[in-house]
């Protein structure tokens, strides 16, 4: 900021986390992914892969088999893929299949299974019925209206009440509308 200036740092590979650097550097890499069965959904640094299919023993062969080539490309440009960060996940309405847990592999590593990955700040559930996401959502917003009302008795002022009460309101009509 104004005449303040960053020491310089010399690095071999990587970025530091948060670098500003590092979201367009990484676009530039991921310019050429290679070609998967899956749909890539891409977003800052994080690639989600997503297939369709009738059976588990199919999704699990397509997602590992693209996988092996996610990784392969990673190791050809020196990134390193983190099995211990990645998820498989899947998503359906066979309530006798909830408790299935997929078997997808990243590098000879079986990946943790999540049954409710959260996926850019919004917590999903087998049915893409978004209850889940919407119950956590309403808990935090108690939370933050708890915090205000104790706020708002030290004379903090009573906009800060009334907006915590319409976030608060907010909250309870998405839940009852899920």
């Amino acid at each position: 900021m104004g005449n303040d200036t960053s020491a310089w740092r010399s690095k071999r590979n990587g970025l530091p986390q948060g670098s500003v650097l590092a979201p367009v550097l990484f676009n530039l890499y991921s310019n050429d992914l290679p070609v998967t069965c899956g749909r890539k959904f891409i977003y800052a640094d994080d690639i989600c892969l997503a297939i369709q299919g009738q059976f588990f023993s199919e999704l699990e062969c397509s997602l590992s088999s693209d996988m092996a080539q996610m990784s392969h490309f990673c190791r050809q440009w020196r990134l390193k893929p983190s099995a211990c960060k990645t998820v498989s996940s899947v998503f359906h309405l066979h309530n006798t299949s909830a408790t299935r847990e997929m078997s997808v592999y990243l590098d000879g590593q079986r990946l943790w299974h999540e049954c409710h990955p959260t996926y850019l700040g919004v917590t999903l559930d087998h049915t893409l019925s978004y209850k889940v996401h919407l119950t956590k959502t309403n808990s935090q917003a108690k939370e933050s209206k708890q915090l205000v009302d104790e706020a708002s008795r030290f004379h903090l002022g009573r906009q800060r009440q009334h907006c915590c009460h319409l976030l608060w309101h907010f909250a309870i009509q998405q839940q009852s509308t899920a």
